[in-house]
């Protein structure tokens, strides 16, 4: 295991905002997981875990902490059956990597996932999702190191309590450390309805097609979101920094009694609502604080124009929130996870 020390962690971050770490771990077995949380507790320090950083942030300063970064590589076929097949991704892959490659074997089930940045280990713990799909329904079960047992187990997806942009290991910081996430995909050979999802339905309506390949699908998703976010690399972000809030529907029919042209999304017997459209009617598009913005085509988007602090961001969030608040009466919660 690989280990440095004083490191600094803005390079952790997608946002480009954090203090420095007292040791980061480089971590590319389930061996090294075990000596990392050795080393943690030799030193008496805490131990944290780290994907790529796509969705955090860390607080200014010196961090007293160490930092275990997941790299663990290897993706295989567990199981290759006529109609289906099992897969098992390292937790340190990267998340469109491995979506690219599932299209490329004309394997079904993440396609509306592409570009999503992170690593595999990370997408049980948000349940990523976009465009209609999500994670958790092709995920059989996550192998992870629980902390509180001291041993490895397989958690299968009934008992990952995923909820949208939520599960066991979100609700539990620290105590499972993913090593690797086993899936099951469809098989496919020909083309496919259209998603039932606005932005893909307008995309393959203006190219008159009712049907459309993976590969389609996969080429439409990476348009749409490069149309809307900025890259990282160019603009430093960690893509939506709220969720969309979740209401029941009694809410969602009064807020369109005044809100007539509020854009809503049926999940079950409640709707998802969108944050991106609240905080531009609230008149927070193109908004800027300090050297924090909204992004100007997705006011979804917290981005960092420059030297900009942990402390700049979470008054950055109470200014958005106190506004939907006074409009809305609601309250957004973040997306990305906050280190302190």
């Amino acid at each position: 295991m690989k280990v440095l020390e004083n490191e600094n962690l803005k390079k952790y971050s997608f946002l480009n905002i954090g203090g420095t770490a007292k040791y980061v771990c480089e971590i590319e077995s389930e061996q090294d997981i075990e000596e990392f949380l050795n080393f943690s507790n030799k030193e008496k320090i805490p131990s944290v875990i780290l994907g790529s950083g796509s969705n955090t942030f860390f607080n200014d300063g010196f961090l007293k902490k160490a930092f275990g970064l997941i790299k663990i590589k290897g993706m295989f076929k567990s199981y290759d059956g006529p109609d289906f097949v099992n897969i098992e991704i390292g937790a340190g892959e990267d998340w469109d990597d491995l979506v690219d490659w599932t299209i490329g074997n004309n394997f079904s089930g993440l396609e509306c996932l592409s570009l999503i940045p992170g690593t595999v280990g990370a997408s049980p713990v948000q349940n990523i999702g976009a465009y209609g799909q999500e994670v958790k329904n092709v995920i059989t079960h996550v192998r992870a190191y629980d902390t509180e047992y001291d041993e490895f187990v397989e958690i299968p997806n009934d008992q990952c309590i995923f909820e949208y942009r939520n599960s066991i290991f979100k609700k539990n910081p620290n105590r499972f450390i993913i090593s690797s996430v086993s899936m099951q995909l469809k098989k496919v050979s020909d083309k496919l309805p259209i998603p039932q999802y606005k932005d893909l339905q307008l995309y393959f309506l203006e190219k008159k097609q009712k049907q459309a390949s993976l590969l389609e699908i996969r080429k439409a998703v990476i348009h749409i979101r490069k149309e809307k976010l900025p890259e990282p690399k160019e603009i430093p972000n960690c893509g939506s920094f709220f969720k969309n809030p979740i209401i029941k529907a009694d809410l969602a029919q009064k807020l369109l009694l005044e809100f007539p042209h509020m854009p809503q999304f049926k999940m079950g017997d409640e709707i998802k609502i969108f944050a991106g459209w609240l905080i531009e009617q609230a008149g927070l598009k193109n908004f800027e604080y300090k050297n924090l913005a909204t992004y100007e085509k997705s006011a979804l988007v917290v981005i960092n124009k420059g030297e900009s602090s942990a402390s700049d961001v979470l008054e950055f969030e109470k200014i958005i929130n106190e506004n939907i608040e006074r409009v809305f009466g609601l309250t957004l919660e973040r997306e990305p996870n906050f280190i302190k």
